[in-house]
């Protein structure tokens, strides 16, 4: 296993994630898409960030659609529950492949997500599969992007669609370590908007959406803090999360140094949808 799937490993993770419902008085058999909504986008503003992303990509109906880096699900069973696509979710750590079929199983998906374990730069598909390939907060563990993107184009049938939301370099210098996709900055490969527009147009896309959503995600943490902190003050139950389980011992530091680094400008959200020329 290498570091970047190590990073990720957790056993047992669909057992932990099934046992926090459990918790918080959600049986298995009782699990629906909102309950996993609050566990399973793991990317800055969830579910939200999730549906713009698919509302810009406008999915043709029965869209096939390709989920690089689709961690334990949540995005993929978005796509197929939202907007009745059929995807492919692709991830190179066998315990998240193996949670989000867990997951699929339990609020019955499992007919239109196939979960793969498998290399977002080497990838195991035919020329022009998929109408639509997704990658969300994944492509920072990814040396690689020129390889990956062009992979992405390659799988595409003409005038497909490429969308991603990604983590991207600040102007404030390099941030702390550890962060949520990365133990250290050795498996961290993060580059500026402008780079990742370039290799995209490079590898033959065309651009149709480039938006810096940063602001978004600060005005978002600054949101959750707060909520956080009034419910705390009033006593409430706390809120239904999967954090600590996702991310592992080191969970409140990935979480501090990922909010600082937002705050200070030394990280940025992007948000893009490139399209494969019909001709």
């Amino acid at each position: 296993m290498n570091t970047v799937a190590a990073h990720y490993d957790r056993p047992l993770l669909a057992d932990a994630l099934i046992a926090r419902l459990a918790e918080h008085g959600i049986d298995r058999r009782s699990v629906t898409l909102e309950h996993l909504a609050a566990l399973d986008q793991m990317h800055v503003r969830g579910h939200p960030a999730t549906l713009e992303l698919a509302d810009a990509l406008e999915l043709p109906k029965r869209a096939k659609v390709l989920d690089l880096g689709s961690g334990i699900g949540g995005p993929a069973r978005v796509l197929a529950s939202a907007y009745d696509a059929r995807v492919t979710a692709l991830d190179l750590t066998p315990a998240l492949c193996e949670a989000n079929r867990a997951l699929n199983q339990l609020v019955g998906l499992t007919r239109r997500i196939t979960v793969l374990e498998g290399d977002a730069t080497n990838l195991p598909f035919e020329n022009a599969t998929f109408d639509r390939v997704v990658t969300i907060h994944a492509s920072m563990n990814i040396d690689r992007k020129r390889t990956m993107y062009r992979e992405a184009y390659r799988v595409l049938k003409p005038g497909g669609r490429f969308g991603f939301y990604d983590v991207v370099a600040g102007p404030a210098g390099r941030p702390d370590f550890p962060l949520p996709w990365a133990t250290q900055a050795i498996d961290s490969f993060l580059v500026s908007p402008s780079t990742m527009s370039e290799i995209a147009e490079e590898v033959g896309f065309r651009n149709r959406m480039f938006r810096d959503v940063t602001n978004q995600a600060r005005n978002e943490i600054v949101r959750q803090q707060e909520a956080a902190a009034a419910g705390k003050a009033a006593g409430d139950p706390v809120p239904l999360q999967a954090g600590d389980i996702l991310m592992g011992p080191k969970a409140s530091d990935k979480q501090r140094n990922l909010r600082r680094a937002l705050k200070e400008g030394r990280i940025g959200l992007t948000m893009a949808v490139f399209e494969k020329p019909r001709s």
